[in-house]
């Protein structure tokens, strides 16, 4: 039986989230200074979770109870640390799709365009943060209470924890960019990104996924070669490990920040109906989108 329409337009729309990886990650080696910004977020990020764990490696006593339980003011004290890092994440991920919607509409964006567009976006973002890394921590609670149950009851909460991160990233997934770009508030942002994502979802999945084989692909890659040099090294196999450790850390941030350029160029997509001019430099300029209005620039 033949191939209906809706069938050739799935595959297409497949085919091109696919491709919009690849391009993203193109995009990312491109103008490698994008990676700046992952690093600046995990170096920050790591360091607020260092200061989370110093109380109880230190064994301050308003840490922990006699019993060994968090006290209410250390548990206070983690949720502020989560939030902080939500944040942190937050506002380099914003700096990222800053530079990289300036870099897609054709301009040359610098390390402080991207900087400067989030810290004007600062209360919303922060807001954002908030919101964000309080539903990551119930969804994670969630999860936890799934693994706790058993039987049917187990099933159960593994579903409603399914469901609900389907949702919020549903409703999460355009939010950054219209933040930073077009200035929007928290609530309006969420609503928007709903729309905006089911005109998009077929490329909103698959550019995700994309990214995430092809990382795994090049991680495969690091893992052998890696291995392979601590063995041919004999005495000296940390110098194998150490070189596998840094090509491991510089995939991960080339692949983060292509996770936030796809994002940009997918809002450049929803709001326009045509792929970004540099994608479409780059050989992609196919694209069957209902047109939207252009957002306004930065």
């Amino acid at each position: 039986m033949p191939f209906s329409a809706l069938d050739m337009g799935f595959f297409d729309t497949i085919g091109r989230g696919w491709k919009m990886s690849k391009l993203s990650m193109a995009v990312v080696k491109k103008d490698p200074e994008l990676m700046v910004y992952v690093f600046l977020s995990g170096i920050m990020a790591l360091g607020a979770m260092v200061a989370m764990g110093l109380p109880e490696f230190l064994n301050m006593g308003w840490a922990r109870t006699e019993e060994g339980k968090m006290t209410p003011a250390y548990m206070g004290f983690v949720f502020a640390g989560y939030m902080g890092i939500s944040i942190i994440v937050t506002f380099w991920n914003s700096a990222i799709v800053a530079n990289a919607y300036i870099r897609l509409n054709g301009g040359d964006p610098k390390f402080v365009d991207g900087f400067g567009a989030a810290f004007k976006r600062i209360h919303l973002i922060i807001m954002w943060g908030i919101i964000a890394g309080t539903v990551g921590l119930l969804l994670k609670a969630l999860k936890q209470a799934a693994r706790e149950q058993k039987g049917g009851g187990a099933v159960l909460v593994m579903i409603l924890q399914i469901i609900g991160a389907t949702i919020w990233w549903i409703m999460s997934f355009f939010v950054i960019p219209l933040m930073v770009i077009e200035g929007i508030g928290v609530g309006e942002s969420m609503k928007k990104s709903k729309q905006m994502f089911m005109k998009t979802w077929g490329e909103n999945v698959t550019s995700g996924m994309g990214i995430g084989i092809i990382t795994a692909f090049f991680g495969l890659i690091i893992v052998v070669i890696g291995v392979g040099l601590s063995i041919a090294l004999g005495p000296l196999w940390y110098i194998g490990a150490i070189v596998g450790a840094i090509a491991m850390v510089i995939l991960i941030m080339w692949s983060s920040a292509a996770e936030q350029v796809a994002v940009a160029a997918l809002y450049i997509f929803s709001t326009t109906g045509k792929m970004p001019g540099l994608y479409q430099e780059m050989g992609m300029n196919d694209f069957k989108m209902q047109t939207g209005p252009a957002p306004q620039r930065l």
